[in-house]
């Protein structure tokens, strides 16, 4: 009976199980497939993004390079140092290890192992030296992380240091062309994803996906010359340690392509060690610093009263010690010299004699038009647009501005402010003929593999001054080193130079500051066909004050140096002049 009753219940149960198990396979084949099928790319990517660690890929800081591809600064790869502190075991201790090497406040390095984080950064772009040290203490939740980039290198020392300026710990351009050009240096970033733990640790043979490909910055050629800014500097250092000055500026200019071949600036810094320095001392003052330029300016006064048609190179005026302007006595510098007491002077006399009263006489009869039209045809009050940071356009008021007095103290330099590279740019246009160029230091941009990418070439702005306007001109400076105030510091054996003096008191706040002066001196070498303009001007010199004294000299030297680099030899004396060895003794 049990066992009948046994028999019909069996099948009843195998058939029920048989149910359920298919049921269930049905519903785990259903699940399975919409895991897979419907939902499968969606759960591969939320999987992948749990254990994905988005990592940046710095892009390679572009060079700056001089003009003969030498590299002035460039970037190095670097480590950085970084804690897990869930893994470190002795905050305490490893905090007191880490922070002479690090050079960081040990309770610092403390408060950031404690922290409740992942994953903190201890120190950014360290030398691999550091690394090393850190890797050699085996300290537990500390490692490094290598980069390509991070640690800009200053393979020329303080050369160029105002020009090149200095960047931030991430390799942000702060200053000079690190800064006005930061844009094509530092390049473009990439990013990749790599499979990691917890922590942010890169799996071993796990997935790299590279999502952004890092484009390196460009590399910046500069028109500088290395051999003519390391003497312009050597050379504005013994100026300054001379006079005891207190700043110096030097630039050559090519006059035929507007290129800045060197602009030197003292004080000067190192810019792998800036925060050290000053930020008085990282100014480029070749373009910051507006000054009155005193009798350097008179080029400027001549080239108006030529081309006006007033006044010839035959006109003469009566040469006078002092004269009355808007209410002032104007009087003739010191270093000034009477014209060969004659009782007049031609402007020629006036600008070899740096005659201020003469020089104002002149620019008061060509009149307040056409003085004004000729200083903004030179260019300035507007900016040069020079590749570089913090320029400054002067003062240059219109005539409506101008007091009684200011025609004539304009003729010679004073009621106006122009910067060094201003001033250069227009010897430049009188060495060059007549044509205002765009003053450049950038010669070309390469890629990160060398590859020329773009390369600049003159910029003609506009003619200033007629071809014949621009010889009489030359020739006045050369009157200068001839026979007037540049006669004879700016003289250079075997060499023909022109160029003016230029002595003016320092303007402070709007008042001029009593005993403080600017010595300057602006000439070109050689005096027929001029290849370099070169500017000096020394702040605030002790002992004199003169440009004759204190900025020819240096002028001279730097201007000798330049054609010799170039490999003009001096000229010898003619040889029927020459006797037993000896040349004739010059004629005063």
């Amino acid at each position: 009976m049990a066992a009948r009753a046994f028999a019909r219940v069996a099948p009843v149960r195998a058939k029920f199980s048989l149910v359920a198990v298919v049921a269930l396979a049905l519903v785990l084949a259903w699940r399975l497939g919409d895991v897979q099928v419907r939902q499968g790319p969606w759960l591969a990517r939320t999987a992948l993004a749990q254990h994905d660690e988005a990592v940046e890929s710095f892009a390679k800081r572009g060079a700056i390079l001089d003009r003969d591809g030498g590299v002035l600064v460039r970037s190095l790869p670097s480590e950085s140092i970084y804690a897990v502190p869930a893994e470190v075991t002795d905050p305490h201790g490893e905090a007191l290890k880490l922070a002479p090497v690090l050079n960081a406040p040990a309770a610092g390095i403390e408060a950031t192992l404690r922290a409740k984080a992942g994953f903190r950064w201890l120190a950014r772009k360290v030398r691999h030296a550091v690394a090393e040290r850190v890797h050699a203490l085996a300290l537990a939740g500390i490692d490094t992380k290598g980069e390509d980039t991070g640690l800009r290198y200053v393979a020329s020392g303080r050369l160029a240091s105002t020009v090149v300026g200095f960047t931030g710990t991430d390799e942000n351009g702060l200053d000079g062309l690190e800064y006005s050009l930061d844009t094509l240096l530092r390049g473009k970033p990439g990013r990749m994803l790599i499979e990691a733990d917890l922590y942010g640790h890169a799996m071993p043979f796990g997935q790299v996906q590279v999502v952004d490909r890092a484009v390196a910055g460009r590399t910046i050629v500069t028109t500088i010359d290395p051999y003519l800014q390391f003497e312009a500097e050597r050379l504005l250092r013994a100026s300054l340690k001379k006079w005891n000055a207190r700043s110096a500026t030097a630039i050559v200019m090519d006059p035929w392509t507007g290129e800045l071949l060197a602009v030197a600036n003292l004080p000067d810094f190192d810019p792998g060690r800036f925060a050290a320095f000053s930020p008085d001392s990282w100014r480029d003052r070749a373009i910051s610093d507006a000054y009155e330029p005193g009798s350097t300016f008179k080029l400027i006064t001549a080239a108006a009263a030529l081309e006006s048609g007033r006044f010839s190179t035959a006109s003469r005026l009566p040469a006078r010690d002092s004269i009355q302007a808007g209410g002032r006595t104007i009087y003739n510098a010191e270093d000034g010299m009477m014209a060969a007491n004659l009782g007049s002077e031609t402007i020629e006399d006036i600008i070899a004699y740096s005659h201020n009263v003469g020089a104002a006489e002149v620019g008061m009869a060509t009149g307040p038009s056409a003085m004004y039209r000729m200083i903004r045809k030179f260019g300035f009050g507007d900016p040069t647009y020079i590749e570089l940071p913090g320029e400054n356009s002067g003062i240059v008021n219109a005539p409506s501005e101008w007091s009684g007095s200011s025609l004539a103290t304009i003729s010679f330099g004073h009621s106006i402010s122009i910067t060094p590279l201003a001033l250069v740019r227009a010897y430049a246009a009188i060495a060059n003929g007549g044509l205002l160029l765009r003053p450049r230091i950038v010669d070309a941009i390469e890629d990160g593999d060398g590859r020329l990418v773009y390369r600049y070439g003159r910029e003609v702005e506009r003619r200033v001054i007629a071809p014949a306007t621009a010889a009489t001109l030359q020739h006045f400076l050369r009157a200068v080193v001839l026979r007037g105030t540049g006669n004879p510091t700016a003289r250079v054996a075997g060499y023909t130079t022109a160029g003016k003096t230029g002595t003016a008191q320092v303007v402070e706040n709007g008042r001029y500051l009593p005993g403080a002066y600017i010595a300057s001196f602006v000439g070109m070498i050689p005096a027929e066909h001029p290849r370099y303009v070169i500017l000096v001007k020394v702040d605030r010199p002790r002992g004199s004050i003169y440009g004759s004294q204190v900025a020819a000299p240096v002028f001279a030297e730097l201007a000798r140096d330049a054609m010799l680099h170039a490999g003009v030899m001096p000229a010898s004396p003619p040889a029927r002049l020459v006797r037993a060895g000896r040349a004739p003794k010059a004629r005063r």
